[in-house]
């Protein structure tokens, strides 16, 4: 009898026990953008859209995640990534938010995190409660065109056409998709500005026709940002004037050489008279001697003139 009552008392504790535990583990979690139901966010192909935020966070742009149907005072943990938490939207900014909250739950069993981010990268946030995690994954709109970009080619042939690319960006540098951008291109001193809107990529191909001379300056602006490309203008080859001075050249150079050959079959013969003079002169002084022997070497000097070292001839001591 004492064995039988001793049993039911310990089903009882055991069941009392269980009871105790299961809300703890039998959360509900909701998921709400600015007060409608969000459908997805559990794959990453599935993500949450969220426009990215203003100077504030609100309700519109961020996902509301309420936990409810917990054992009051349960802990409640959250983290992100490309992403940020609150918990509470009060006084938020685009400044606010961490990337991991704890909170426990109130006396009504029920907690709220709020998650935003400023990336059109898809982010994820982990709710773990108690033993359970739950993964949801988001992702940022792009917001207004804030900052433009330009690329273009340094330079390019007269009256060739060329293409630049213009780039959109919202405040946090996300690329901005059909985001309208102005443009200025002035092409020596004619002006004109038509508009370009960008594609889902946050770029677009804008082609310019280059000047017959100059350059040609384009300006893209919006809000308060701007760039400038300037594209220079350069001439097409003119073949005929090219080989007309390659053969003018040519000419200058061989009158050139024959000039030098000629040169150098004058010292070479002036050389063999000098030194023949010299080779067969007995009765010379010294000093007439010596004055040969001065121009053999100045005619020397001047025969050696871009000879190699091997052509080249001695001097006579």
């Amino acid at each position: 009898m004492n064995l039988k009552k001793t049993s039911i008392a310990l089903v009882t504790a055991l069941v009392i026990g269980l009871t105790g535990m299961l809300p703890a583990n039998a959360n509900t979690q909701t998921l709400t953008v600015a007060g409608a139901s969000a459908s997805g966010g559990t794959t990453s192909a599935t993500a949450v859209a969220l426009p990215v935020p203003g100077d504030t966070v609100t309700a519109s742009n961020a996902l509301s995640i309420s936990v409810s149907g917990v054992v009051a005072g349960t802990t409640v943990s959250a983290t992100a990534t490309n992403a940020f938490l609150l918990t509470t939207l009060t006084g938020a900014t685009n400044a606010s938010g961490s990337a991991a909250v704890t909170v426990n739950a109130s006396t009504s069993g029920s907690v709220e995190l709020f998650v935003f981010t400023k990336t059109t990268a898809v982010g994820s946030v982990v709710v773990t409660v108690g033993n359970t995690a739950t993964t949801y994954f988001v992702k940022g709109t792009a917001g207004d065109v804030v900052k433009v970009g330009l690329s273009a080619p340094a330079s390019g042939l007269a009256g060739s056409t060329q293409s630049v690319v213009v780039s959109a960006f919202d405040r946090y540098d996300n690329a901005k998709g059909s985001g309208t951008v102005s443009l200025i291109v002035n092409s020596n001193g004619v002006i004109t500005t038509p508009t370009a809107t960008t594609g889902a990529a946050g770029t677009v191909s804008y082609v310019v026709t280059l000047p017959s001379t100059g350059s040609l300056t384009v300006t893209a602006f919006a809000a308060s940002s701007s760039a400038t490309a300037v594209i220079a203008v350069t001439q097409p080859r003119n073949l005929q004037a090219e080989l007309d001075k390659a053969l003018a050249d040519l000419a200058t150079e061989k009158a050139a050489h024959e000039a030098t050959k000629n040169l150098v079959t004058s010292l070479s013969a002036e050389l063999a008279a000098v030194k023949l003079e010299l080779a067969t002169s007995k009765d010379l002084s010294a000093k007439e001697v010596r004055k040969l022997k001065w121009q053999y070497n100045n005619l020397v000097k001047k025969y050696n003139v871009g000879k190699p070292r091997a052509e080249r001839l001695a001097f006579i001591k």
